[in-house]
Order: structure tokens, then sequence, then C-alpha cells
């Protein structure tokens, strides 16, 4: 996906603390998108990426990963704050998520021919999920957030989704062991996640000092779903590795 880049500021002005005069009114405002950052009426324009944000929160700054965990937060429980998030385009497709086991080894240790002898036919469903990393952390449960703001076509693919592997059979060398693997496709939307804290308390669900803050270049990864509500699935068979004695046993 094609990144914009953002103008890099110091949490200071990102953050910036508007006049006395204007905070009653200006607290409860959304803020507006405005190239690459948000803005309030006023002109205030704040915004700058996770990395500019500090490692943990503290009096005066909260940390990027904060400000994730209170916007899922939001989602799902009344809070005293407000969240959005403004993408840059709709979302985009990105290829395919890393291979996952998708069933127990299948040893062979006395060989035969070369008919099939590993099956997998199953109806059983699993969910996928969509997730945001910021720092070390992976987040979930923002997929509402997302949706409500690409187009409808789009809205429709994202988020949390069943998927079912369909049937496969495969073949295991004598001596060998290996297990069917599945993978679906991913898409990913880039954009601005903003919050604005009800209170400035130094706890989570507050502002550590202010009421506004916005990360730019936020990325956010959702399966790709049709629309049956179901992902696609890949299945394959893992690399045949040599199997061990005791494997045999």
């Amino acid at each position: 996906m094609k990144r914009r880049t953002s103008r890099v500021l110091t949490l200071a002005v990102a953050t910036a603390i508007l006049s006395a005069a204007a905070t009653v009114a200006a607290f409860a405002e959304t803020p507006q998108y405005c190239d690459g950052l948000v803005c309030l009426k006023d002109g205030t324009r704040f915004g700058a990426p996770a990395e500019a944000f500090p490692a943990q929160s503290e009096p005066g700054a909260v940390s990027a990963t904060q400000i994730v965990e209170d916007c899922a937060a939001a989602q799902v429980s009344s809070q005293s704050f407000s969240c959005g998030f403004y993408p840059y385009s709709d979302p985009q497709t990105v290829g395919y998520g890393p291979w996952k086991r998708l069933t127990s080894d299948y040893v062979n240790c006395y060989g035969g021919n070369n008919q099939n002898n590993l099956n997998w036919s199953s109806s059983s469903t699993y969910t996928t999920t969509n997730s945001v990393t910021v720092s070390s952390s992976v987040e979930v449960g923002l997929s509402e957030l997302f949706k409500a703001t690409f187009s409808a076509q789009y809205a429709r693919t994202w988020g949390t989704a069943e998927g079912e592997t369909q049937s496969f059979s495969s073949y295991v060398p004598r001596g060998k062991k290996a297990h069917l693997q599945h993978r679906y496709q991913k898409q990913q939307a880039s954009g601005v996640l903003w919050i604005n804290y009800g209170e400035t308390g130094n706890q989570p669900g507050q502002g550590y000092g202010h009421h506004y803050y916005a990360i730019t270049d936020f990325t956010a990864t959702s399966p790709v779903k049709n629309e049956d509500e179901h992902v696609d699935d890949q299945v394959s068979m893992s690399s045949p590795k040599a199997a061990r004695s005791d494997d045999c046993s």
C-alpha cells in the first residue's frame, strides 16, 4: 500500500493545549482530517507517528500502545472519551499471511505406495480476526471502528470472519512426517487514529495531561472476506521432515 508521509511533530506540538476560553467547546469537538494530520476548528493541528510517542505512558505524554488499548476498550464499553480513524485510502490486498498448522503430524513409519495417506475434511469453522501492531504489542477489537470509515464496498470485506478449509489429501514419504497447513489473503489500511480523552488524569482511559492525540501512518490488517462472509484458505502439506525413532514407537 502506498503510504503517505506525515510531518513529524514533537509531542508538545502534537498535543498542544488549547486556550482556556476555548476549552469547554473544543474538548467536545470531533477532530477533522487535515492532510495527513487531524485538526480542530481553531486551526490546531496534531498527530505524530507511533515512534514519536514514549514507550510507556507518563505525566504529560501517553504511549501509542495505550492510545490503541484505550480506543479498543471504547469499542466494547461506554467510555468518557471518543476515538476515530481517517484512512488514507480504502483497504488494499497485501498477499497471503503466514502458514499456520492445521493438523498434527502424520508420520509414515512403514512406507506404502503413492496413494494418499494424509487426509483432511472438515466442515467446522474457525475465527479470523483483524489486528493492529504498535510497538511490540498486537491489539484486536478495532474492527467496527475501521469498517465505519471505509466505503460500503470495502466495509463488507473488513474485520472478523469465519474460515472454512476444504478437503485435502497428500502423500507423506516413508520415514518422513508432515502436517497440513493453511493461510488466507490479507488486506491493510493505513491512516490517522485519533483519540479525545474526556479526562486528563494519569490512568488508562485518561489523557496523561492532554485531551487530544493522534497516531499517523497507523496500519491495520484484516483477512479478506468473501460475499458469504467467509475467507478463502490455501491449504498445503508442510515440507516433510525425517521422523524420529520415538515417532514410530
